[in-house]
């Protein structure tokens, strides 16, 4: 297993660096059923909603006069400390199912950690979403850790891996833990996250073919774990509304100067430029962001949230 690498010692991180993951979008049909679903079943709370009227999502390319229910489910370590699951019902234009001929999502399960299979197994079939356990366990960060999964409202595959509680772990059942992703080159994949911060955590061939697990150096909370599938195939683009998981969001301090500082470094490709997203009946108010897609497609959206903003722990999880 590979050990994590990051900046050096007193060094500041380049500044187009991911310092912490913000969130994982899956888009649904049925938003107060999903939300009533990853409630019950991971303990996790509804800690910001957003309700878009007319919004301006052209540069999702969803137009101009878009409206849409976003709900940020976190755990209870709380918004500052952990990335959220965002679940977006979209209403104009509706969220739509897959269609034939486009490619497949590069996201293909969301993952959490427990502290009990067993406790959460008889939760999810008494909501009717009966578990099947993984015989061979779930490669997580490089490890292989007892595990089982079922499907969401929407059809999203969510793993579950069980993992004893760490310091300062809340006593909550669900811990948004990963996103498991799929890639058809994996040195390619690894040096255009590379660019944006992530590093390995662990990498390896099984039976399933390679696979790698990325984490951010200062974010131990979230990794995501590829595996290469060079057969996964084209298609066209999939609509930012498109039902299922679709996206994640990464917080760098600055993002016109991580927008300048990619173009420069040249592994991520073409670079446009950051666009302004409000949300004026949240928080923050809105957010500038940049919209990039990784070599296979799948939408990593920088978002401009300074360091002092969120509280990651420093230990691994």
């Amino acid at each position: 297993m590979n050990a994590p690498t990051g900046s050096a010692v007193g060094l500041a991180p380049p500044v187009q660096h991911a310092h912490s993951t913000m969130h994982c979008n899956l888009n649904t049909l049925d938003g107060p059923r999903a939300v009533a679903f990853y409630m019950a079943a991971f303990g996790v709370e509804p800690r910001m909603r957003s309700v878009e009227d007319s919004g301006d999502a052209t540069a999702m390319g969803l137009g101009s006069d878009t409206a849409s229910i976003t709900t940020f489910l976190y755990d209870r370590r709380g918004p500052r400390a952990a990335p959220a699951l965002e679940l977006v019902d979209w209403s104009r234009p509706a969220t739509s199912r897959p269609r034939p001929g486009q490619a497949p999502s590069g996201f293909t399960a969301i993952g959490y950690r427990v502290p009990s299979l067993g406790r959460l197994g008889a939760r999810l079939t008494a909501l009717g979403h009966p578990a099947t356990g993984e015989s061979k366990g779930l490669n997580v960060r490089g490890r292989t850790l007892p595990g089982l999964h079922t499907t969401d409202p929407d059809g999203v595959r969510v793993e579950v891996v069980e993992v004893p509680p760490v310091a300062g772990d809340p006593q909550a059942d669900g811990i948004l833990s990963h996103a498991r992703m799929m890639c058809t080159d994996l040195d390619r994949t690894l040096g255009w996250y590379a660019s944006i911060g992530w590093t390995e955590r662990a990498r390896g061939q099984d039976g399933g073919g390679a696979w790698a697990s990325l984490v951010l150096p200062e974010d131990p909370t979230f990794s995501l774990e590829f595996t290469e599938d060079p057969g996964r195939g084209d298609g066209a683009s999939r609509p930012a509304n498109t039902q299922g998981l679709y996206r994640m969001a990464l917080a760098v301090d600055d993002v016109r100067a991580a927008a300048a500082a990619l173009a420069a470094d040249g592994r991520c490709g073409e670079v446009p430029e950051p666009v302004t997203i409000p949300m004026p009946d949240t928080p923050t108010g809105g957010f500038t962001v940049l919209f990039l897609a990784d070599p296979d497609g799948a939408v990593v959206e920088l978002a401009e949230r300074p360091r002092s903003q969120v509280r990651r722990p420093s230990a691994p999880a």
